[in-house]
């Protein structure tokens, strides 16, 4: 757990952020149906992960998602079950170098459902650039309320 947190502290720059993620929030994730969670290695060193769930009403950001897309939005994409890529953070040190686009490749192929969902800082134009790569398309701004940044919600449809 250190060293995730660690991972995770670095890609986002966050202090507190980063102890209440892993001492409560991942356990939380955890127990959350399709959890799966992926981490990448340069030998012994965890130099990036991800994870991800089946989302659906009730949680805290499917709500708030479902609350910001258009009727025929939620009917495409979270009505419908859907995966929710949660987390995905590489050190960085190591960015740039395909580690994200494996971590997230590998995950969209081991999860269950033709629809993926994630959300990303609106003003990040790294992180933007870098889903639009990878075949993310934007849906919309998403207001995650008070003491949060802007976000953007992204889409993807894949093969279950």
């Amino acid at each position: 757990m250190p060293e995730l947190r660690e991972v995770h502290r670095s890609a986002l720059g966050a202090g507190a952020l980063s102890d209440e993620w892993a001492a409560t929030r991942l356990p939380a994730h955890a127990g959350r149906r399709d959890f799966i969670f992926l981490v990448a290695r340069k030998g012994d060193e965890i130099v990036g992960f991800g994870y991800g769930y089946t989302g659906s009403a009730g949680q805290w950001w499917t709500d708030r998602v479902e609350r910001s897309l258009t009727a025929a939005q939620r009917a495409e994409w979270t009505e419908p079950p859907h995966y929710e890529i949660v987390e995905l953070h590489v050190r960085p040190a190591q960015q740039r170098r395909g580690v994200g686009s494996a971590l997230l490749a590998q995950l969209l192929t081991r999860q269950p459902h033709d629809r993926v969902l994630l959300s990303t800082q609106a003003g990040s134009r790294k992180a933007r650039g870098f889903y639009a790569k990878n075949g993310w398309a934007e849906l919309g701004s998403v207001d995650f309320g008070a003491g949060y940044p802007p976000y953007i919600v992204l889409g993807k449809r894949v093969a279950p």
